[in-house]
């Protein structure tokens, strides 16, 4: 079976921007394009006609020249036919009627930007303003000249620009004046990109041309150094430190005070590509000679950084001045517990908080008669280990027999002093009196009876102690170690006896076993010669 081309043919008819009509026929070998233009209301009527077209680079068939049409014609749209003659000699002939808007001829006046030009070559950090210049030319075909748009013509300016690392589309609509002339100031604060510039809203009888492209504009960007120093390493919090220094910029005759220069100190250093400035402590405007002062304001421990601030005019990656500013915090006591036990000792545990600043801090006990004043520092010990956001601590100290205690911070170099409220712990007072060994030289392993009297203190008055248990004891003699012998109770006037046995010679005493509410006491000792 014979293989057989693809059929050649017109898809659609154009007007060019100078007047020029274009066929659509993809076909470079054509022998000959021939156009003609009809008059809508009398179809049979050709106003006008060619066959001097030639093939371009868009795979079209152009006319040579602009088409005509009679000086009554009216500017409008109009049916266009096309014949042609392919290479194999087959004549065609394509009826632009037939296929609506894509076979029609626009007749119109064209108006399209002629010239568009900055008046400076780039902006830069003391040059921010430009002004855009252009022409706006109309082509008339009815007389196949070109002359100035019409005034109040609307022309679209739209570019792209970098500006604060962010790429943005901007526009602007401008009219021409009676010369058919237009001007744009700007201040792009960055680079212009990719612009054009485009008739736009023409009237019926316009056809816009395409865009136009505007140059770019370059922003050139400033070297500067800068050296700083603040007065202070540590703040209250709210409060301020000073912050001076010397800003530079670097010019074709070296570096020179950088005179009016915003400077800034911030919480973050400066981002290279997002110029946003955020967490400013303070700012000022450098002076004539480059030199700058102002107060900046602390309200967290944190490193802080100084810099001008940036843009699009100044060069990335300039290294700010930095350093720290601490500002003490108030610290959380928390999860206290206290416990006074029967030998006076009074055991304290806490948290201290917050952890990343907790560590190796000093807590110190303090005791006070009444909880209000003459406090009086018990020990200390160190908050440290912290792993779960807090440090602990335990501090041991000998306690009182009533009062209040609290645990207390002191100020430090990253914490403000704290203390906790006030908390009481108590035992009952007692003593031992008249304890005697009797017979006083007993024969060995004789009889021997250890009495005495067990006392607590209500107020300031010594009261019998009814049912305390009391533990005799012996140290036998060339021994340093006491030995359990006896315990005993005391009857309703406090008074206790034990009997035991004169063993040997020893030291006898007693001691009262405390329970939770007493403090430990003990009786003094006694001498036994058993014989």
């Amino acid at each position: 079976m014979p293989a057989f081309a693809d059929p050649v043919t017109v898809t659609g008819v154009s007007t060019r921007d100078d007047g020029r009509l274009s066929v659509a026929l993809p076909d470079s070998q054509a022998l000959w394009v021939k156009v003609s233009v009809h008059d809508p209301a009398r179809p049979d009527a050709v106003l006008a006609s060619t066959d001097e077209l030639s093939f371009n680079w868009n795979g079209d068939w152009s006319t040579d020249q602009p088409l005509r049409l009679p000086e009554d014609a009216a500017y409008g749209d109009y049916p266009v036919d096309v014949d042609f003659r392919l290479a194999d000699g087959t004549v065609q002939h394509w009826s632009g009627a037939e296929h609506g808007r894509a076979g029609l001829f626009g007749y119109r006046l064209h108006t399209g930007v002629a010239t568009a030009a900055f008046d400076r070559a780039y902006t830069d950090y003391d040059h921010r303003d430009a002004t855009l210049s252009g022409t706006v030319a109309t082509f008339d075909p009815a007389t196949g000249t070109t002359g100035a748009a019409r005034a109040g013509t609307q022309v679209k300016i739209a570019w792209s620009t970098l500006r604060n690392g962010t790429w943005g589309n901007v526009s602007r609509t401008v009219l021409t004046d009676e010369s058919g002339a237009f001007t744009l100031p700007v201040t792009p604060g960055g680079s212009i990109l990719s612009g054009t510039a485009t008739v736009v809203a023409p009237q019926a009888d316009t056809d816009p041309d395409d865009a136009e492209a505007i140059p770019d504009l370059d922003a050139v960007t400033t070297r500067y150094r800068i050296t700083a120093q603040a007065d202070k390493e540590r703040v209250y919090a709210g409060k301020t430190f000073k912050v001076s220094g010397t800003v530079q910029r670097y010019t074709p005759n070296g570096w020179v005070p950088f005179a009016n220069a915003p400077v800034v100190t911030t919480t973050r250093q400066p981002d290279p590509w997002n110029h946003t400035v955020t967490g400013i402590m303070g700012s000022a405007t450098s002076g004539a000679d480059g030199t700058f002062s102002y107060d900046a304001r602390a309200d967290y421990t944190t490193t802080h950084y100084t810099y001008v601030q940036p843009s699009d005019y100044l060069a990335d990656y300039t290294d700010p001045f930095s350093d720290e500013v601490t500002v003490p915090r108030a610290g959380q006591l928390s999860n206290l517990s206290a416990t006074l036990d029967a030998y006076r000792t009074i055991t304290v545990k806490g948290r201290l908080k917050p952890e990343w600043i907790c560590n190796d801090q000093t807590v110190t006990l303090q005791y006070s008669k009444n909880g209000r004043d003459g406090w009086q520092n018990l020990g200390s010990a160190k908050a440290e280990g912290g792993t779960a956001g807090y440090c602990p601590f335990t501090i041991r100290a000998l306690g009182r027999t009533a009062g209040y205690y609290r645990v207390t911070h002191g100020e430090s170099y990253t914490l403000l002093p704290v203390s906790s409220a006030a908390f009481s712990r108590s035992r009952i007072e007692t003593r031992i009196v008249s304890f005697d060994m009797t017979p006083n030289r007993p024969n060995r392993n004789a009889s021997l009876t250890a009495k005495g009297t067990l006392q607590y203190k209500s107020g300031s008055t010594w009261k019998a102690y009814k049912g305390g248990q009391i533990v005799l004891v012996i140290k036998p003699k060339g021994e340093s170690t006491w030995y359990w012998v006896v315990k005993g109770t005391t009857d309703s006037k406090g008074h206790f006896s034990l009997r035991t046995k004169a063993y040997e010679d020893a030291t006898w005493g007693a001691y009262l076993a405390a329970d939770s509410k007493h403090f430990y006491t003990e009786s003094k000792s006694e001498y036994v010669d058993a014989r």
